[in-house]
């Protein structure tokens, strides 16, 4: 039964677990960025697109008011990660959130594209549809909140790097 469960699934399903887990693994070491590419996280909430298509108007809204409260965690959070901003480029520490939230969001979309196909009444249940909404949305929102925190980040907090650590005595003054 476990067999067909994953051989049905579509071929494309795979590779995309693949990457989300990779891209988790590279998120779990630190890292610089370049910001612009880190705004594409939020991106991430059309995967949601389908199940949402399919849920009632009352769900869609608490997918969206759970996205905004996972935007808002995901901002609050990120600043544990933050290491330094400069310019375009930034350096945040290594965390599994990341690998985390993109395992809760592949495989709540897996679990409900296989619920839809072995025990439909089940899909179509409120309380189904309020939980997976609420997962989904803090999920996709924390990954609105993170880059948010990124672009808000003040230069001067946290470490400078190393480059601008070298160039501080002459632009600020001699310590």
């Amino acid at each position: 039964m476990i067999i067909g469960i994953f051989s049905g699934a579509p071929v494309w399903v795979w590779p995309l677990l693949l990457f989300l887990v990779l891209m988790g693994l590279r998120a779990t070491r630190t890292q610089d960025i370049f910001i612009p590419a880190y705004l594409a996280m939020p991106l991430i909430a059309f995967t949601n697109l389908p199940t949402l298509q399919a849920l009632p108007l009352l769900e869609q809204s608490l997918w969206a008011l759970a996205y905004i409260s996972g935007a808002f965690i995901g901002f609050r959070l990120q600043a544990r990660w933050m290491v330094w901003r400069r310019g375009l480029r930034a350096r945040v520490s290594g965390e599994w959130l990341s690998l985390s939230v993109m395992m809760v969001l592949f495989w709540a979309n897996f679990a409900n594209g296989l619920l839809s196909e072995i025990a439909p009444e089940v899909t179509r249940s409120a309380i189904f549809a309020g939980i997976l909404a609420t997962v989904l949305g803090l999920a996709s929102g924390s990954f609105l909140g993170r880059p948010l925190r990124v672009l808000t980040w003040k230069r001067q907090q946290g470490a400078l790097p190393p480059r601008a650590e070298a160039l501080t005595p002459r632009i600020f003054g001699a310590k």
